[in-house]
């Protein structure tokens, strides 16, 4: 053998990484789930223990839940393994926890958060239940430590038994991601006055256990990103009085509205990059929406759903306002607007991405050949006066989604194609009941227009 391979063959054989710092190894060792990192501890001598030392705790149930032990088995398992790793565990950073549990199994899951709360930065917990709804006790998330918490499961959050007074009980939290039942929304985010990011998702606005009026929700002003979604059901008619959004550092909004909001407070978002809109076209949101469109007016990303879209179409006069630099627009339609497209592109003069997806409110393979065979039944198409400045010196990609191939559709796309003078790519994606004779034909059609981009390409599927 020679004197090369050997030497090849000695750095294969040598273990390089047991000699890192023990600092290295935990770090690489904290990326790992905590079953994981404890496997390592069979390697050698040098990783008995090593695991001890993360100050990560990452921990799932699904491994215990086996055809040879009971849900109740399982269940008491984890909790106790749980109970005596972080017994062992040095000071921790970070805790991860995503399990099932019972009542009982809740309580004792609830107590083990409160006893570590203050010991961590960052706390995930997510659980999975039979539909049952818990209630976790506002103290047990009460921490001056905690710089980042994440809840997630069916969990409501009750505030009526304390007195906060105006306290400030999570000075340190930047990061907050709440996906669950029930939550005083308006009174946690007063305890958080270091927050820059917010994701929320409220499954019910009421619960027999509280006892408030919510009036308003005010938006901590050190917010950077915002998403806020309310998944009531239809049957719960809310009224609030005021949503707050004065938030001057916000980079990113997303706003999933059900409440009929009576105000909205805004201000001038000039951070702002993203914004998604899905605005329930409620009486007095109708009334507001254009007013935070002129506020999102610097955003680069702007996605009107289509509850936003249905907010927009009843104003006799739109005023739009100027996106000077909005390069990518994604419009959700439940029946497909020129006009309403038209009017915003003239106000978008950088537009470079134009996504586009129809519903259809009339979907079905009976409806659609009822509209095939009846074509001037949905020609809305207007020409307009002139062509919006975008189409011609910016827009490069267009894609249609909900494709029925509609007069006003055909118009529309036909319009695109011949004035679109720098346009790279127009992607339609058909309805998925479209027979395929039916997509061969529009094909044709479309070939056989004069194109405005000698680089354009159109793909049909």
């Amino acid at each position: 053998m020679g004197k090369r391979r050997k030497q090849r063959k000695a750095a294969v054989d040598r273990d390089v990484i047991s000699r890192l710092p023990d600092e290295i190894l935990c770090h690489i060792l904290s990326f790992l789930p905590t079953r994981t990192s404890m496997a390592t501890s069979v390697l050698s001598r040098r990783w008995r223990y090593l695991w001890e030392k993360v100050q990560v705790l990452d921990l799932n149930d699904d491994f215990l839940y086996t055809h040879d032990r009971s849900d109740e088995e399982a269940e008491e398992c984890f909790i106790n393994f749980l109970e005596k790793v972080v017994s062992g565990f040095n000071p921790l950073s970070k805790v991860r926890l995503s399990c099932r549990a019972d009542d009982y199994g809740y309580r004792r899951l609830f107590e083990w958060i409160g006893s570590v709360r203050d010991r961590v930065r960052e706390l995930y917990f997510s659980t999975r239940t039979d539909r049952m709804t818990y209630t976790l006790p506002f103290e047990y998330i009460y921490s001056t430590s905690l710089v980042s918490l994440v809840l997630d499961g069916n969990i409501n959050i009750i505030f009526d038994d304390v007195n906060l007074d105006g306290k400030m009980f999570l000075p340190s939290l930047k990061n907050l991601e709440l996906h669950i039942d029930y939550l005083n929304i308006d009174v946690f985010l007063s305890g958080c006055p270091a927050l820059e990011t917010l994701r929320v998702t409220l499954i019910k606005f009421t619960t027999r256990e509280a006892d408030f009026d919510l009036e308003a929700i005010h938006m901590p002003r050190t917010l950077k990103s915002l998403t806020f979604e309310e998944r009531y059901h239809y049957s719960e008619v809310v009224t609030l009085k005021r949503l707050q959004l004065d938030t001057t550092s916000l980079e990113y909004l997303h706003l999933a509205l059900r409440c009929d909001y009576k105000r909205i407070l805004v201000c001038d978002y000039t951070n702002i990059k993203k914004a998604c809109l899905d605005i329930w076209p409620k009486p007095r949101n109708v009334a507001w929406v254009p007013k935070l469109l002129g506020a999102l007016c610097e955003t680069k990303f702007l996605w009107l759903k289509v509850s936003t879209i249905q907010c927009l179409l009843p104003a006799p006069v739109l005023d739009i306002p100027d996106f000077c630099n909005l390069i990518q627009l994604q419009l959700d339609f439940e029946d497909f607007k020129a006009k309403l497209l038209i009017d915003l592109l003239h106000h978008c003069p950088k537009l470079q991405a134009l996504k586009i997806y129809v519903l259809g409110s009339y979907d079905g393979e009976d409806n659609f050949y009822f509209y095939y065979l009846n074509p001037h039944k949905r020609n809305g198409w207007r020409q307009p006066r002139s062509v919006p400045k975008c189409i011609v010196s910016h827009l490069n990609t267009v894609e249609y989604r909900g494709y029925q191939n509609t007069p006003e559709e055909h118009e529309f796309t036909t319009y695109i194609l011949q004035r679109g003078l720098v346009l790279k790519s127009m992607r339609i994606h058909a309805k998925y009941y479209f027979p395929r004779h039916l997509k061969w034909e529009i094909s044709q059609a479309l070939s056989e227009i004069q194109m405005g981009s000698s680089m354009c390409r159109v793909e049909i599927d």
